[in-house]
């Protein structure tokens, strides 16, 4: 049964909440974030100049106790090393210079112009500070010999300032994501559901089937009402109860009605939401550091025999090993243990592993930690993935698997810039225990959400494809997707977005909290543009040709960094990845799960090619970066990506041929 034909329009409701709530939020954040840096800015001029004076006191008294000797003001030696020394002790300070009375420079030093970075362009000048210069004069005896100028730029300040309001931005997109998440799950579950089953008992007992109560929640109006219709069943299997057994056999001949013999059944709904919160949570805590662990790995104890590039891919590799070792096994025990039960069950193992790499020492230590968040975390996506799937109508399974890739991706974008929020301002230890955090509030919410039938151990009518080893069929067309599409789809996100981009950010002098800003922009493109994705392919674009648009654009985004270079060059790539890599992933699934049910391999094969092509691509990238730099690493894959797009094109174009 369609929970939009006979509950709320959840699409229509989801696209409402995200207006009202990103209107709210961003509106509120904005005018409070200005406010506060204007007044910041104002507040804190004369106190940098104070400091500036006392700066130019420290020198000038350098200088004074050379001229008390007898050293001539022009002839004093090292004077020019001296501030640049001081210059570099106190980045307020652009500029310091020593001249005489009559204007001649005798030592001056300053910074080399700075580049505009995302800091410097956000707010403008509308917040600027002036120029401040301070003057302190220089004397031998009672005589003025020369003066001390040193000049302070305010973008030293506005630069930090607008550090703090690009974090709070950041923050806001993720209080948004969470609000959202927040007023769907109530709306749903206050409103939707309770309507839903509602409307479900009520279809039952017009057919005469009274089998089946429903917890009576929801406002007030549609509790009364679940309780009318309850009382219906009750009463009738009390008084069905009371009869004797030949009076029920006579009376099951004679009437079209069923009934149940000692109380109704609670009635269990699954809806492709029950997942959304705990999966959204989960999904936030496992990348707490996807933003800064790969420079956070490089900084560890290591072996002599393990190269800094290595070390930094360690985590990685250990996280997506784990996984694929899990891979042929994850549906079987969905299968067995029920989605609900087995998602509990990957909780404490996360807890403790993000507790637990936030204290140990070493990378083989941090490796090991990601290796069992790595499990949980695989156990707890393919649970909640086989839920949602089983949870949807099967002509609208691509929706199912659409939601199910946007909320992972919206909970790894709220992960990796949090977690890179919380490492700059707070520690590396802080971060992962925010995440650990996270990862309790998930499991409370998966307890008491995902109570549907989807989330039981899963019956044989379930699945009526048999799906022996021997009965799957290998296309050549799937194996093409796999090798031309798939591995380079996930060896190019392990490569550029989990490994290369924190690692080249680093090296150009960004902290964790501009490392998360950049990688965040590849998740949060994936959350904006997902659902438009989804109803693209549903409406007959076709997932096979937004599969190849996908790929194909996803070369061409690779090759920026290698026409152009720098921060902005960057960003530019992981904004076309992000695009591109969205385009290709939920129709990739949903060509998966169609040839699954014709007999072909199914997401599970999807998985394995997406890990072995991302851990190969990663120890391939690790040992030859070294050797060939970062630009030479990404224009060879990204030369493999559009060569990938080629071949499966070229597949696509004969089939289509031969077909018609």
């Amino acid at each position: 049964m369609s929970m939009t034909t006979h509950g709320i329009d959840r699409h229509g409701l989801r696209s409402r909440l995200i207006g009202v709530v990103a209107a709210m939020v961003t509106v509120s954040v904005i005018a409070v974030s200005v406010a506060a840096i204007a007044a910041f800015d104002r507040a804190v001029e004369p106190e940098l100049l104070n400091r500036t004076r006392l700066i130019g006191s420290i020198v000038r008294a350098d200088i004074q106790r050379a001229l008390d000797i007898g050293i001539p003001f022009y002839a004093i030696v090292g004077l020019e090393q001296y501030i640049s020394e001081t210059l570099e002790r106190f980045d307020e300070v652009d500029r310091i210079s020593v001249n005489t009375e009559s204007g001649r420079i005798v030592a001056a030093v300053e910074r080399p112009e700075r580049s505009l970075s995302i800091q410097q362009i956000v707010l403008g000048n509308a917040i600027s500070m002036s120029q401040m210069t301070t003057e302190l004069p220089v004397l031998d005896g009672n005589k003025l010999v020369g003066q001390i100028t040193i000049d302070v730029n305010p973008i030293f300040v506005e630069t930090r300032l607008r550090e703090v309001f690009l974090d709070v931005a950041v923050i806001t997109l993720v209080a948004m994501l969470v609000a959202l998440e927040l007023a769907l799950m109530v709306a749903i579950t206050s409103v939707g559901k309770p309507l839903d089953r509602l409307f479900c008992l009520l279809a039952e007992q017009r057919t005469g089937v009274f089998l089946h109560c429903i917890r009576p929640g929801g406002i007030s109006g549609i509790a009364r009402a679940a309780f009318r219709l309850n009382d219906h069943a009750q009463d009738l299997a009390e008084r069905w109860k009371a009869l004797r057994v030949d009076t029920r056999a006579r009376l099951v001949d004679s009437i079209a009605v069923k009934i149940a013999h000692d109380r109704p059944v609670r009635l269990r709904l699954s809806d492709i939401h029950d997942i959304r919160l705990a999966l959204f949570l989960f999904s936030t805590a496992a990348e707490i550091a996807a933003a800064f662990l790969p420079v956070y790995a490089r900084t560890l104890a290591r072996p002599e025999w393990l190269s800094p590039e290595l070390a930094a891919a360690t985590p990685l590799i250990a996280y997506l090993a784990a996984i694929s070792a899990l891979l042929p096994f994850g549906e079987v025990l969905v299968r067995r243990f029920g989605a609900r039960r087995l998602f509990l069950v990957a909780v404490p193992p996360t807890v403790l592993a993000l507790v637990a790499m936030g204290f140990v020492e070493g990378i083989f230590g941090i490796a090991l930690c990601r290796g069992v968040m790595a499990l949980s975390y695989a156990v707890a996506t393919i649970a909640c993935q086989q839920y949602a799937v089983r949870a949807e109508e099967a002509q609208y399974r691509i929706r199912a698997i659409g939601a199910f890739v946007g909320v992972v991706f919206g909970g790894v974008f709220c992960g990796s810039a949090l977690g890179g929020i919380v490492a700059g301002r707070f520690g590396i230890e802080a971060a992962f225990l925010t995440g650990a955090a996270i990862a309790c509030m998930a499991g409370v919410s998966a307890f008491y959400a995902m109570r549907g039938t989807a989330g039981d151990p899963a019956v044989p009518a379930d699945y009526p494809v048999d799906e022996r080893k021997d009965r799957r069929v290998w296309t050549l067309r799937f194996i093409v997707l796999m090798l031309g599409v798939t591995v380079p789809l996930s060896a190019t996100t392990a490569i550029v977005i989990w490994y290369l981009t924190p690692l080249t950010l680093a090296t150009a002098g960004s902290g964790p909290a501009e490392i998360a800003r950049v990688v965040m922009l590849y998740y949060l493109i994936a959350v904006l543009l997902g659902s438009s994705v989804t109803r693209l392919s549903i409406r007959g674009l076709g997932s096979r040709l937004l599969v190849a648009f996908g790929a194909f654009l996803s070369g061409v985004s690779l090759f920026s960094v290698v026409v152009g270079s720098g921060f902005w060059a960057v960003v530019m790539m992981i904004s076309g990845l992000g695009v591109s890599h969205t385009l290709i992933r939920a129709p990739l699934y949903s060509i998966a799960l169609e040839g699954n049910e014709a007999g072909g391999p199914g997401l599970g094969a999807v998985r394995m090619f997406e890990r072995a092509g991302a851990i190969v691509g990663l120890v391939v990238s690790a040992v030859f970066l070294m050797d060939i730099g970062v630009a030479q690493t990404i224009s060879v894959l990204g030369t493999a990506v559009l060569l990938g797009f080629a071949l499966y094109t070229l597949v696509e174009v004969i089939h289509h041929f031969q077909s018609s």
